[in-house]
């Protein structure tokens, strides 16, 4: 696979957990709104059941103790009214006259269990009559006006809800925390995912971004000494032509070939021989400058694209010193000491001026001219 296909699908891949990563975060957050929606509406559905409930029983006892208001006959007033709190519903019965006068006030004691009969306040606040609680148990207060063709007084209940609908509550209570507690859980997992498959993506692109760097170092560099190959040199050759043409300055491009070193090879083996063509490459790299190129073709041919130069004797000064170090005796792991020259052929652009693969052809003429003449030397095609 090619290493652009292979960001493509990394950055594919990321673009896609991300939008899952969306969708999951969106659907978890639609979950949670639905879910206090649904537990919202539930609330007022039984709260409105319950007043519905509690206005119906409200008008039931209103009409049972109407005429013991009038009549005032509270004995049975308050008996009517035990009677009415046998229903477990009723929290509290309070009955007052027309001017706040408690008549009678019946309640349930949740710690006894039974109704008690309340004094504890003689008179009630005629301007809270009209008020209305609720409370989170669904118990809500109700007052009502007892009337006799006149107002007679005042009545007021306070109605809870049953066992099953305390369950409920709990129940809807308990779904909502559990709910609740599966999108935390969900929110969290989607995380850990996205961060876990975030890493092996990150880990995949720079696994991709080396092999890149391995392709290239392959497809552009001499395996054995690692120096540039003729793909390379012939781009950086068009490269210094460009510069040259803008500012008038000349490079050479300086072809050489080792001299003995078949012999070495025949002699003491092909490791041996690996390892003067490295030494040798190193040697080169030591003697140019760093906007210098020193590239491999293959066998022992090396290559030096020399830039910004003049023709003259601090050049030639320059070649000199390069076949001077290359001579140097090299010593190979077996200990033994061998010894190789260079023959250099070189083309100078643009007194030469033809392209790179011409440049470098005309180099390598100049270069079998000195091996075939004198070896150990160079010559300007």
């Amino acid at each position: 696979m090619k290493v652009s296909s292979l960001l493509q699908r990394s950055i594919g891949t990321r673009a896609l957990l991300k939008g899952g990563a969306l969708i999951g975060i969106g659907t978890v957050i639609a979950a949670v709104i639905t879910m206090l929606w649904f537990d919202s509406r539930a609330h007022q559905i039984r709260v409105a059941g319950l007043e519905s409930t509690a206005k119906i029983m409200t008008e039931g006892v209103a009409n049972s103790i109407r005429d013991d208001v009038i009549a005032q006959n509270y004995a049975d007033l308050e008996s009517r009214l035990k009677q009415a709190m046998s229903d477990n519903r009723i929290i509290s019965i309070l009955v007052a006259d027309e001017d706040g006068k408690v008549l009678s006030h019946v309640k349930r004691d949740p710690a006894l269990g039974e109704v008690v009969v309340l004094y504890s306040s003689p008179f009630i606040d005629i301007s809270s009559v009209f008020s209305e609680a609720r409370t989170e148990a669904f118990i809500t207060s109700k007052w009502l006006r007892l009337e006799a063709g006149v107002p007679i007084g005042w009545l007021k209940m306070e109605i809870g809800g049953t066992d099953v609908d305390d369950a409920l509550i709990r129940l809807r209570r308990h779904v909502g925390l559990s709910l609740l507690s599966a999108c935390i859980i969900l929110l969290t997992a989607l995380a850990l995912v996205v961060r876990r498959t975030y890493r092996l993506l990150q880990l995949e692109e720079k696994m991709v971004l080396n092999k890149s760097r391995v392709l290239e170092q392959v497809a552009y560099h001499d395996s054995l000494t690692g120096l540039p190959n003729r793909h390379l040199l012939l781009d950086r050759i068009n490269q210094a032509v460009a510069y040259s043409d803008r500012n008038y300055n000349k490079f050479a491009v300086c072809f050489s070939d080792l001299d003995g070193f078949k012999l070495i090879n025949d002699e003491h083996g092909h490791d041996a021989g690996d390892y003067v063509l490295k030494e040798v490459a190193r040697r080169l790299k030591l003697c140019v400058r760093a906007n210098d190129t020193v590239a491999r073709l293959g066998g022992d041919e090396f290559v030096m694209l020399l830039t910004n130069v003049e023709v003259n004797n601090e050049f030639q000064m320059a070649l000199d010193r390069i076949l001077s170090e290359v001579r140097k005796p090299i010593l190979l792991p077996s200990g033994v000491a061998v010894t190789v020259t260079l023959s250099i052929g070189i083309a100078v652009y643009p007194d030469d001026p033809n392209s790179p693969s011409i440049l470098l052809e005309h180099a390598d003429q100049a270069m079998y001219e000195v091996k075939r003449s004198r070896k150990n030397s160079w010559q300007i095609y």
